[in-house]
């Protein structure tokens, strides 16, 4: 029996269409001789649909018609449960199992998946799955306590100053000098615990960097 895979993709990120690439991309990948792959797309809102049609990625230029090819799911949190359920009650009995996985590749990009939420629901399941697990995550999501691990590990790290989106408002001139004195321009601004894709831009100024600030605090 071929060892069944859910590739879960999507999720309610900022990073949705790039996970949507990089998944179908994975999946293509994996040699079907040997595994059994099932797709497991996350809508921007949160719900989980699985099928064949989810396989090209061609189909996702018209979503409402790719979802009703597919079959909402969800899965328990019941540790040991590895199943599949349809989230549409039949007539009579409880809901039906729609596959059954033996193990989870992760192929979701940015907060609310890569940041160690998700990998708390597969470890609260019970369910193998495929890179870090929740600590590693969180931290590896977040630039902000990453530089303050690697520093205190003795991990050289590139000067950076950090600070709150409240901070920003509050204390605007403060911090643009401790940039200025600390860092020097040209700077790179990125949101603290999102990938390497959204909201991140180059300041060569204090105009710029204003601007790139206010456009990065809206994604962290």
């Amino acid at each position: 029996m071929k060892t069944r895979i859910g590739v879960f993709f999507g999720g309610r990120s900022t990073e949705h269409e790039i996970s949507v690439i990089s998944a179908s991309q994975a999946m293509h990948a994996i040699n079907r001789e040997k595994y059994e792959v099932i797709p497991v797309y996350i809508t921007k809102q949160g719900r989980w649909y699985t099928g064949e049609a989810l396989l090209d990625v061609a189909n996702y230029r018209n979503l409402p018609e790719l979802l009703k090819k597919c079959t909402e799911v969800y899965m328990r949190p019941t540790y040991g449960d590895y199943n599949l359920y349809g989230a549409k009650k039949p007539l009579l009995g409880g809901n039906p199992v729609i596959a059954h996985l033996d193990v989870v590749i992760p192929v979701l990009h940015g907060s609310n998946g890569e940041d160690g939420i998700f990998e708390g629901v597969l470890d609260t399941i019970g369910i193998p799955y495929a890179g870090c697990n929740v600590l590693a995550s969180a931290n590896g999501m977040d630039k902000i306590t990453m530089k303050m691990i690697l520093g205190a590990c003795g991990v050289p790290v590139v000067p950076y100053v950090w600070f709150t989106d409240k901070q920003w408002f509050a204390q605007r001139d403060a911090l643009i000098e401790e940039i200025e004195k600390k860092i020097g321009y040209p700077v790179i601004v990125k949101p603290a615990n999102l990938g390497s894709s959204v909201g991140i831009g180059r300041a060569a100024d204090r105009q710029q960097l204003i601007a790139k600030v206010d456009e990065a605090e809206k994604y962290s």
